[in-house]
């Protein structure tokens, strides 16, 4: 057998998303990273080879503007353009290029590692690995160390603190958990697809597959036979089980029950499904849960419900704490129990690091978390987002050599700013940088967005049947509101004002004022609601609008920046007992947006600084509180945003984020289709330009862009008293839209980049 081993800045073990967005935020600052998976594609659960649905704060839409941006962010947008149809083929290619295509990025796929050495009881030294098919042995040496395994292999073996099953009620004081600690989890998963080939084709099962009408099966889940993959994601087992150690026994009991749930749909004669065939079975067990490991945090229940607001906030999630039972599938109980928060919640800094191994960080389904806490954390674009934060953090430890607690509690602000310099997903956090020459700068705009007005020629009526409702951003003050408002009969029109609570959240939390309008008939125009409001600093607001049979508003399709509308349509979840069984439920799921997205509401008010162009360099990278980018009128002329200083300056690098509209819920996979492959809010083509002693000369010309973020690295520095950014088009929306534009004297890098590392 030969044997190789190999020192790297960062290694990081685990190639799922997690793994690949912590190798990615590490290499992309200038680490040398090693991305080290067991199997032959990236990607994990989300691979070719499990299926899972890429799951996010977003909830499938059911969150307003929680699409993650960062690392996990390029993906989906990414896979939105070539991939709309979720072939998990296509999917697993774009994983396998975005690693590849970062020179800092040694990866080794088919890689199983077996052996962890320590420096001392604190610190990892090294991991030693077999390749499969090669006889090769590899060692992998580093002075920080990433656990994305899931099931936490490597912190395990280097003696990393952790808790195995469901703890205790009084452990954390969670109300979902069990009087009782016990070894119960989470159970895992195979799934399969099916394909109409538009002739008869018959089903002979194996022995071994199970007659699920002796189940309870039949009678607690619901079957389709046009689902496919994750839609399945109720046929799950082992969970009272070891998932690791049992793993063998527990894909079998999957693989009988698949193929006992196929001949259920081909042979019981309750389906129309002559003509489908299977087209694929996973072979590979999806895991949910095994080891969680303890950091300097662990997150809870709590946390998630009440939207703490950590000051080590690095990361976001927002799906529900979805618990399923540890029998799975042959439960009598609800698929599900869920708990909803309002919106989304913060995960700090101290989840992602062992407490007591000094150089290993945590991404993934391992982090510090309590089992109920991890029934949101659990899905992989929030696994995703931490993992950049996990890779960031690995870095900055490296390039200061100091241990991973030594962030939170000597370095925080510093990080944080790095972090929010790399895109990352964090909410609710503006961090000055010192570096960027932006923030010293005069931004000004050819045109700004200085009134909100809904209304479109195509607008057409909406009849009152149900509440309806709509926010929009309140900066500094509303002076009345006005709705497009049609009858024939005339009536009382009622509107409601509500604050919306965390800046990240979109519901009817406080009543402010209700006014009751009378509408004459005939009346197919404006009609004015009387009502004033200043609060003390820049919120959205939340307004509903009922009115008396006849009555209806104008709906308009057409996004527009800042503004959500809703349908009092609750989400089918709550119409489904069999699988969905709801301990916390949110005005999130009786005021929907999916089915309205992209539509909106008719309405007008007047003198808003919600779109100014100071919202450039306020640092703050998503919306929270307002939308927090600069927006105009699209006018079929170019507009511009500039940055003046009153010295000049040196600049060599620039960098923009896009608006690339976070409440657009996109799917790697077949969960729903988006029609558009590339997000319309985007702009497309532009400039960047500098001004010379002659006049305005560009740096460059962009031309089809569909990124969020862009980074212009110059050869050399230029030296200049104003940037601009001239926008041209856009990729299909009728405003222009910019998030922020930073500029630095020299390239940002935390380390050169490889530099040679020797193999041995």
């Amino acid at each position: 057998m030969e044997s190789c081993s190999q020192t790297f800045d960062i290694v990081v073990v685990g190639g799922g998303l997690a793994g690949v967005c912590a190798a990615i935020s590490s290499a992309r600052v200038g680490c040398h990273v090693a991305l080290v998976q067991n199997r032959s594609v990236l990607g994990g659960n989300s691979s070719s080879e499990i299926r899972v649905w890429v799951g996010g704060a977003s909830k499938h839409g059911i969150n307003r503007y929680g699409r993650e941006t960062g690392i996990m962010g390029e993906l989906f947008v990414e896979n939105q353009y070539r991939n709309p149809d979720g072939n998990p083929y296509l999917w697993d290619l774009l994983l396998l290029e975005k690693v590849r295509t970062e020179a800092n990025i040694d990866l080794f796929l088919n890689t199983e590692i077996l052996q962890v050495s320590m420096h001392d009881e604190h610190t990892v030294a090294a991991v030693t690995g077999f390749v499969q098919g090669s006889e090769t042995q590899l060692t992998f040496r580093s002075d920080y160390f990433i656990d994305c395994t899931g099931d936490g292999l490597i912190a395990f073996n280097a003696g990393a603190e952790f808790h195995l099953g469901r703890e205790a009620r009084a452990t954390f004081g969670e109300s979902l958990a069990p009087e009782v600690a016990d070894q119960k989890l989470l159970g895992s998963s195979i799934f399969f697809y099916t394909k109409d080939v538009g002739h008869a084709v018959k089903f002979t099962k194996p022995f071994f597959a199970r007659d699920i009408t002796k189940t309870e099966i039949v009678k607690s889940r619901v079957i389709k036979k046009d689902d496919n993959g994750c839609a399945y994601w109720w046929i799950e087992w082992g969970g009272d089980h070891d998932v690791v150690h049992d793993n063998e026994s527990i894909r079998d009991e999957l693989q009988a029950a698949v193929f006992g749930i196929w001949d259920y749909i081909k042979n019981s004669g309750k389906y129309d499904a002559d003509n489908l065939t299977l087209e694929w079975v996973g072979s590979v067990v999806g895991k949910r849960e095994y080891r969680r490991f303890l950091g300097d945090y662990m997150l809870c229940q709590q946390d998630i419900e009440e939207q703490t607001d950590f000051k080590d906030k690095v990361a976001f999630g927002g799906w529900s704490i979805d618990i399923h039972p540890s029998s799975g599938m042959y439960t009598k109980e609800a698929g599900t129990e869920d708990s909803v928060p309002d919106g989304l919640y913060h995960i700090p800094l101290r989840s992602l690091y062992s407490r007591n191994i000094h150089n290993l960080f945590l991404a993934g389904r391992d982090i510090s978390v309590s089992h109920v806490a991890f029934g949101s954390t659990r899905v992989m674009a929030t696994c995703a987002i931490g993992g950049q934060a996990a890779g960031l953090a690995a870095a900055f430890a490296f390039s200061r050599q100091i241990q991973a607690g030594d962030i939170y509690r000597e370095h925080l602000t510093e990080f944080q700013s790095l972090m929010l310099r790399e895109d990352s997903s964090i909410l609710g956090l503006s961090v000055p940088d010192p570096a960027d020459l932006a923030q010293q700068a005069v931004v000004t705009a050819s045109q700004v967005l200085t009134q909100i007005n809904t209304y479109s020629e195509d607008s057409l009526p909406y009849p009152l049947e149900k509440p309806v409702a709509f926010t929009f951003p309140v900066n500094p003050r509303i002076h009345g509101l006005d709705l497009m408002v049609n009858t024939e009969l005339g009536g009382n029109l009622s509107v409601s004002f509500y604050q919306t609570g965390k800046g990240q959240n979109y519901i009817p939390e406080e009543l402010l004022k209700t006014i009751t309008v009378p509408v004459v008939a005939g009346t197919h125009d404006w009609v004015t609601i009387p009502f004033e409001w200043q609060p003390d600093h820049p919120l959205n607001i939340f307004v509903v609008v009922s009115g008396e049979p006849g009555l209806a508003l104008m709906v308009s399709a057409h996004e527009y920046q800042g503004v959500l509308s809703f349908i009092n349509e609750p989400v089918g979840e709550l119409k489904q007992p069999k699988l969905h069984h709801f301990v916390r439920t949110s005005p999130i799921l009786e005021w929907t947006n999916q089915k309205f997205n992209r539509h909106n509401f008719v309405f007008r008010v007047a003198d808003t600084e919600a779109f100014a162009a100071g919202n450039l360099t306020n640092g703050y990278l998503r919306p929270f509180a307002g939308p927090n980018m600069w927006v105009a009128p699209f006018r079929g002329e170019p507009e511009d945003v500039t940055l003046t200083w009153s010295a000049a300056q040196q600049i060599q690098e620039i960098r923009l984020t896009l608006n690339d509209d976070v409440n657009e819920d996109l799917i790697n996979l077949h969960h729903h289709r988006t029609d558009f492959p590339v997000i319309p809010e985007l702009l497309k083509d532009f400039t960047v330009d500098y001004l010379t002693d002659t006049g305005w000369q560009t740096i460059e010309t962009i031309q089809g862009n569909r990124q969020r973020h862009l980074i212009l690295r110059l050869p050399t520095a230029i030296t200049t008293k104003a940037l601009r950014v001239r926008a041209l088009t856009t990729n299909g929306s009728e405003q222009f839209s910019l998030v922020e534009i930073r500029a630095y004297a020299t390239i940002q890098n935390l380390t050169k980049g490889v530099n040679g590392h020797e193999r041995v």
